[in-house]
């Protein structure tokens, strides 16, 4: 193929995705277009003419264009439709796919996972073995071993994968599974099924999770979240890699989640103010979904914890609890520095495997989280823990990092309780500020400033009331609030007044 054709083969993505509504420009259909040779953008089409020559119409090429346009317009347009256009744009000449088998004898093509680097390197050496050196194509995961070749910058993606002979091994990862990389694996876990799939090749994940006894359910969730209704490409999800290097099938892949563990929250309230208590409970007490917020203005390893596990207490009408993995630490043992109560609490790897487990209260870092991640769920209460003590600020920190959803997001939030820790003349004294969204509506703020005023105006305690209070008593000094305080403007505001009296 050169790039005329290609040109060529734009103009027809663009004629087919207009009669859907979807208007495409010219440039953006060229860019469309370049997924077919594995590149980027049509600037990249240009620059590597070599790519474009070597481009083939099949099965992998027109499922990497689908992938594109469902990213980039949010459009489901079937590979097999795109394949069926484009071979027709070119007379039908798509070309055949080699009937060449590497290592005929061994396991059926399809993916297969594991979570053992271990498992990998005695795969690698298997095959080896078998295939008398047969090359592999790798990413990380077995970068390290002689005989692989690097997929390079475009993994999976890479254009010369559908060239290959059938039944080649493809290693990929370590895949990790959290939230924060959730849809980003979700979507390698397809491109790997793809290959496997179409191409028929043998494709060894390796995955990183907080939860390896569920690791098929979860792949198993995550490529049908990813394809939607075409999840017929489960089918190849055929079996894991064994500690011996074997790739084992594994009949059902999918043998369901376990039922979710329910665990009795001890009734130990000290970590919230006795005065924000009561209304604290009552506000819960009703409450089966939404975002419930606490902070303090302290910050540790994990700031406001014993607040969020006070909160298991007055939350257990709800539902099974559990934790979500936000981010993998670079020391994953900080993961259970954590109080007890929530330490027992099973720690999945995304909201969406918590969810179809059957858990329907979710403890999180809200300071981690995509703000749109939490959307969506009616019948889900989150728990969330951050930094800060105002709670316009707690509440703006969870907003700002959603993108057009965020007067969905304020209209979620059930209660915020931030914390300004101080150290006083006779040991730890807090202030408390505390919103209750109760149980009227609350119109949607139409800028940051509005916000800032609806939150402060619905507050059933507030903190510069009672660190007036404290300050008025001796129990603090104000040495030990400057040596306190935080980044707020609200805070500055309110040193500022108490100076100029």
């Amino acid at each position: 193929m050169d790039i005329s054709q290609l040109k060529l083969l734009a103009g027809r993505v663009r004629d087919l995705l207009q009669q859907s509504s979807c208007l495409v420009g010219h440039s953006q259909a060229l860019d469309l277009i370049a997924a077919l040779p594995g590149l980027r953008d049509w600037p990249e089409v240009v620059a590597f003419p070599e790519r474009v020559a070597v481009c083939e119409v099949n099965t992998t090429s027109s499922s990497r264009l689908a992938y594109r346009i469902k990213k980039k317009f949010s459009l489901e347009v079937g590979s097999k439709q795109l394949l069926e256009l484009l071979a027709n744009a070119r007379g039908g000449a798509s070309a055949p796919r080699s009937l060449l088998q590497v290592w005929p004898s061994g396991p059926m093509s399809g993916v297969y996972v594991t979570t053992s680097q271990l498992a990998i390197n005695a795969l690698l050496q298997s095959y080896e073995d078998a295939t008398d050196g047969g090359l592999v194509y790798a990413e990380q995961a077995a970068s390290e071993w002689e005989g692989s070749i690097d997929l390079g910058e475009y993994g999976l993606w890479s254009s010369g994968i559908d060239r290959l002979p059938s039944g080649t091994l493809l290693v990929v990862g370590p895949v990790r599974l959290d939230q924060s990389a959730w849809n980003d694996s979700a979507g390698r876990l397809e491109m790997a099924c793809l290959h496997a799939l179409n191409s028929e090749h043998r494709v060894a994940v390796l995955i990183d999770t907080p939860t390896p006894d569920r690791l098929c359910e979860d792949v198993d969730l995550m490529v049908r979240s990813a394809r939607g209704a075409e999840s017929d490409i489960c089918s190849v999800l055929r079996g894991v890699v064994s500690e011996d290097g074997e790739l084992q099938a594994r009949e059902p892949f999918v043998r369901g989640y376990p039922k979710p563990v329910v665990i009795q929250a001890p009734a130990d309230m000290d970590a919230i103010p006795k005065l924000a208590l009561e209304p604290l409970r009552r506000e819960l007490s009703t409450c089966k979904s939404g975002m419930v917020l606490f902070a303090a203005s302290k910050i540790t390893e994990h700031t406001a914890y014993e607040q969020l596990s006070a909160a298991l207490a007055l939350t257990e009408q709800v539902g099974p609890a559990a934790r979500i993995m936000l981010r993998h630490r670079g020391t994953p043992a900080k993961d259970w520095m954590v109080p007890d109560p929530i330490k027992q609490l099973p720690f999945l790897p995304s909201i969406e495997s918590a969810y179809a487990q059957g858990y329907r209260r979710m403890l999180i870092d809200s300071h981690y989280l995509d703000g749109d991640a939490w959307l969506g769920y009616e019948d889900v209460l989150f728990i969330g823990a951050t930094y800060g003590h105002d709670v316009s600020d707690v509440a703006r920190q969870l907003l700002v990092r959603g993108s057009s959803h965020d007067t969905e997001a304020f209209q979620k939030i059930v209660a915020v309780l931030g914390l300004l820790q101080i150290e006083g003349e006779n040991g730890p004294a807090v202030a408390s500020d505390l919103f209750l969204r109760g149980g009227e509506e609350i119109g949607a703020p139409a800028d940051w400033d509005e916000l800032d005023g609806l939150l402060r105006s619905r507050r059933v305690i507030c903190w510069e009331d009672e660190l007036s209070s404290l300050l008025n008593s001796g129990e603090v000094t104000m040495g030990g609030v400057e040596a306190a305080r935080s980044r707020s403007s609200h805070m500055t505001e309110f040193l500022a007044r108490i100076e100029s009296t």
